[in-house]
């Protein structure tokens, strides 16, 4: 194959796809937040409109809201791990980035970063439904799942 004006065409598009997707999720974010902490905004977590139980994202688009914001701490309230998620999402910003400019894959321990990311966020989940079965949690599921809200929608 050879590489002429077409291939680099294709090189340079995808970079620049990529090179301007984490600047846009926090330029989104930023844009959203207002809508976000009103209260008015949709709940788009599956989890919680299926289950009616918090995922370990819930919060996330508040969260980054906030953290876009200066609002630190109210980010935190949101979901705690919203700076571990946006770190992971920026390591795997630059690894795509790299990928794109060098046409191979970075040289990094990806297995190990995925796997470490993946217990993170499945203890952080388990943690959380702890709390949130320590207050209330079944009321709150059996009011909030998808079964119930079909029934109050009938009725």
């Amino acid at each position: 194959m050879s590489s002429g004006p077409k291939q680099a065409s294709s090189k340079t598009r995808r970079l620049i796809l990529w090179g301007s997707s984490l600047p846009a999720l926090l330029a989104a974010s930023f844009l959203y937040f207002p809508y976000s902490t009103t209260g008015r905004a949709p709940v788009l977590c599956p989890t919680v409109l299926v289950l009616g139980l918090p995922c370990p994202g819930c919060g996330m688009t508040r969260a980054l809201g906030c953290a876009t914001h200066g609002q630190f701490r109210e980010a935190f309230g949101y979901n705690a791990i919203w700076p571990l998620i946006l770190g992971y999402l920026a390591l795997l910003w630059i690894y795509q980035i790299l990928q794109t400019w060098r046409g191979e894959p970075p040289k990094w321990p990806t297995s190990k970063i995925g796997g470490a990311a993946l217990i993170v966020l499945l203890s952080f989940w388990a943690v959380r439904l702890v709390w949130f079965f320590a207050h209330d949690g079944l009321a709150v599921m059996a009011h909030d799942n998808a079964i119930a809200r079909l029934i109050r929608l009938l009725s």
